[in-house]
């Protein structure tokens, strides 16, 4: 694993606390309206993405759980902590992983029958 993730994380994750004005902030950043329908994202998730260069289904599908999430790097004694797009917020690993699928299945990359097989 490499510490490049395909998107930029934005040092301003403050603003991804949940807020009623978090909907028109992700609407500001041209998100696409089919991220709003994905189960368990919510409203200041959509301006943690947009912040981070994902607006659109394709975007997100593409992510690894590590991008969302953050991940952990070791080398000999030093320890470094890389911080995900949704680093600042309560999240599990399982629920990033979900979000993904969601979104990989809606941008048609697998089929949600795939999952019961």
């Amino acid at each position: 694993m490499t510490a490049e993730t395909p998107f930029p994380i934005a040092s301003d994750q403050h603003a991804t606390e949940q807020d009623p004005g978090s909907k028109s902030a992700a609407a500001k950043l041209s998100l696409e309206h089919v991220l709003d329908d994905i189960p368990g994202i919510l409203a200041s998730m959509l301006v943690a993405f947009g912040r981070n260069g994902i607006k659109t289904v394709e975007d997100l599908a593409a992510c690894a759980t590590d991008d969302l999430l953050g991940w952990t790097e070791r080398r000999g004694d030093e320890i470094t902590m890389h911080p995900g797009i949704l680093g600042d917020m309560v999240v599990s690993r399982k629920e990033c992983d979900a979000i993904i699928l969601q979104a990989r299945i809606r941008a048609g990359w697998i089929e949600a029958a795939a999952l019961t097989a």
